[in-house]
């Protein structure tokens, strides 16, 4: 039975981190650490599966710092590595050193730092916490592509029906006035909103415009923010995806977690920082109110309107057998590979149906121009 460490999360979350003076120095520890540029999730497992790799090699973890700051390839992260170990140096534990960025290393990346060290088992920890951060951004990028992909391909097909109805259709229009001949009605809905969006378009982006801004201003308030997650889950099939993405985070993080020892308490406590969902946070925090009471994990998960019955279900047979870490690990497997067939199968599926639905859509608009020119080509064999 092997023992669980308690980690008390509050510790890594410095009331000001940016303003930690660096002793000997008149400026804050904050402002040497500030970078303008981001940091990306590929850079932050790149540095966690490289510094894993080394210790597990026998390699000091001052010297692996270097090492690691020598051969990055982003100058920021370079950076960064440096003054890490610059503070492992002067006698800073590893964890509070990664304390004090935390736009960069999140409690989680913390906590696990801070008990492999306690427990001698940082490299383990490390490698395991590498797993966790490539799995989770290859899970956020199928779940971006889920959404960009047919996002992307209707923009493109607006954009090629607006240069039909802006620039191509207007031509025609002068055409068939001189001649005078008669319109079909498929015709006349043509020019008319070729007219529509050539004398109103302008104002129409614009406004489109200023309705995006308010919707994205509006939506960092809390109550309306809440109201559209909940509407998100609604959709369908995104819907359902959604589930499954935030299934698979969920389990994948805590399973992470408890893999490092960490308590379930402070495990679920940092699990719940991870979301911005407002209604899986207050899940979770209902499942700590029942552990702290000594209740299971899987009782508040039944009938959840965020997780599927399978989470559950497996938890449940994760806490009786005392495997809850592996019970949750193979969870999250599960759910990730659902989402990657999900998106490849939309992909399939998506891809075509809206090729012959643009399709369809050029075909109207040429159609419906070209329908009159019999009439002209009539008229002038005639004359």
């Amino acid at each position: 039975m092997r023992t669980e460490k308690s980690v008390d999360i509050r510790k890594f979350i410095p009331a000001d981190p940016l303003a930690i003076k660096d002793e000997g120095s008149g400026r804050s520890f904050g402002s040497r650490f500030k970078l303008p540029s981001r940091i990306s999730d590929k850079d932050r497992t790149s540095f966690c599966t490289q510094l894993a790799v080394m210790l597990q090699a026998g390699v000091s973890l001052h010297r692996s710092l270097e090492v690691l700051a020598e051969q990055a390839n982003n100058d920021k992260m370079k950076e960064v590595i440096v003054l890490l170990s610059k503070e492992i140096q002067k006698g800073s534990s590893f964890a509070r050193s990664l304390s004090l960025r935390p736009d960069i290393f999140d409690t989680l990346f913390v906590a696990t730092a801070e008990v492999g060290q306690e427990t001698g088992r940082l490299p383990a920890v490390l490698s395991d916490l590498s797993v966790h951060l490539e799995k989770i951004g290859a899970l956020k990028k199928k779940f971006k592509q889920a959404l960009t992909y047919p996002a992307l391909v209707v923009t493109v097909a607006g954009i090629v029906v607006t240069f039909l109805l802006v620039f191509i259709v207007p031509a025609f229009a002068d055409m068939f006035k001189n001649f005078q001949v008669e319109i079909p009605a498929s015709t006349r809905f043509v020019l008319s909103l070729s007219s529509l969006l050539t004398e109103y378009g302008p104002y129409g982006l614009v406004g489109a415009i200023i309705l995006l801004v308010l919707l994205r201003s509006s939506l960092r308030r809390p109550a309306l923010r809440e109201r559209f997650q909940m509407f998100s889950l609604r959709i369908p099939f995104f819907g359902e995806l959604l589930t499954k993405n935030q299934s698979a985070r969920f389990c994948r993080t805590l399973g992470t977690l408890l893999n490092a020892q960490i308590g379930l308490v402070e495990a679920l406590q940092i699990t719940q920082r991870i979301f911005d969902h407002r209604g899986i946070k207050d899940e979770i925090e209902t499942i700590l109110s029942r552990v702290k009471q000594g209740r299971s994990v899987s009782e508040p998960l039944v009938g959840s309107k965020y997780f599927p019955p399978m989470v559950a279900q497996m938890i449940a047979v994760g806490e009786e057998t005392s495997e809850l870490d592996r019970m949750l690990l193979k969870v999250a497997d599960y759910y990730e590979k659902d989402v990657d067939a999900t998106v490849d199968t939309l992909g399939s599926v998506i891809e075509p149906v809206i090729i012959i639905f643009l399709g369809l859509i050029v075909a109207m608009v040429v159609i419906s121009m070209y329908l009159p020119m019999f009439d002209v080509v009539s008229m002038v064999g005639a004359g």
